[in-house]
């Protein structure tokens, strides 16, 4: 194993051992040591995911929330939880207002939210997620905090629907949870719109490259209504250095990072997330 990777490998670990409630920390240690080989050969810790994948887990998250986990949906856990990659660089999730989850998939960052205090409008393209986030919500109790819009998450009046993965058709029809059409588009402005929002605490996006659609229109306005945005981005689909500029020319200071949480330039291949918070 190399350097990096056993650094990787032993952060996880004490990410796990901090975040997950004990019971869950201890079943997983216990898969991981069974499956050390496997890990070190696949390069990955997801055969030790594998044992909440059998049996649900609970996580405590930072902001002292406790969210519990079916089996179901539990494969994005240690990163959501443990991790802790949206908010990792001091970004903070509302204890209350309104939170905005573009790509909630299966919703474990809704329901974080939710059950921190916000209320929250998870958007996911893909159809089939819809009942997974209404499920989770439902389990944790947060059903009355969490609204899901089945869409594709665009600008004013560029669409979504010409930029990402999701949007290129072979891709598509490859989805897990996607129908054999894809949804509509819904505009940012629009949506806040719809749900009376006048004040955005928290902005999270993961949507495979359509936030270069949801932040290529020449009219951003919407965004001095957003506080804190946490972006995945992906470079191959748009100007990683252009979108950083139209969040600074909007009011935000724009840190970047690459998947390990270590600092990195616009131009960089390693660039991952965007973390921006009012200047």
């Amino acid at each position: 194993m190399n350097s990096s990777l056993a650094r990787r490998f032993t952060g996880d670990v004490v990410s796990v051992c901090q975040s997950a409630a004990p019971a869950s920390a201890g079943a997983w240690l216990g898969a991981l040591l069974a499956n050390l080989p496997a890990c070190v050969r696949s390069r990955s810790l997801r055969p030790a995911d594998q044992r909440w994948a059998r049996a649900g887990a609970r996580f405590r998250t930072s902001t002292g929330a406790t969210v519990r986990l079916p089996p179901t949906h539990t494969p994005c856990a240690r990163e959501m939880y443990c991790r802790n990659v949206y908010l990792r660089t001091g970004l903070t999730m509302p204890a209350h207002g309104w939170v905005i989850d573009l790509g909630a998939n299966q919703g474990l960052f809704s329901v974080w939210a939710a059950l921190s205090g916000a209320s929250v409008v998870a958007v996911e393209a893909q159809q089939g997620f819809a009942k997974e986030i209404n499920d989770l919500a439902a389990y944790n109790g947060v059903t009355q905090r969490v609204h899901v819009e089945t869409a594709m998450a665009s600008g004013v009046t560029v669409s979504g629907s010409k930029v990402g993965v999701v949007a290129d058709d072979h891709r598509w029809a490859t989805t897990s949870h996607g129908a054999p059409t894809r949804p509509a588009d819904l505009s940012l402005p629009d949506l806040m719109s719809a749900y009376r929002i006048d004040r955005v605490g928290l902005l999270k996006s993961d949507i495979e490259g359509g936030e270069f659609a949801v932040f290529a229109d020449s009219n951003l306005s919407w965004l001095e209504k957003v506080d804190q945005l946490a972006l995945e981005v992906h470079p191959i689909f748009g100007e990683a250095a252009a979108l950083v500029g139209r969040l600074e020319d909007h009011g935000f200071a724009v840190d970047l990072r690459d998947n390990d949480g270590g600092h990195v330039p616009p131009d960089s291949d390693r660039l991952e997330y965007l973390y921006c918070s009012r200047k």
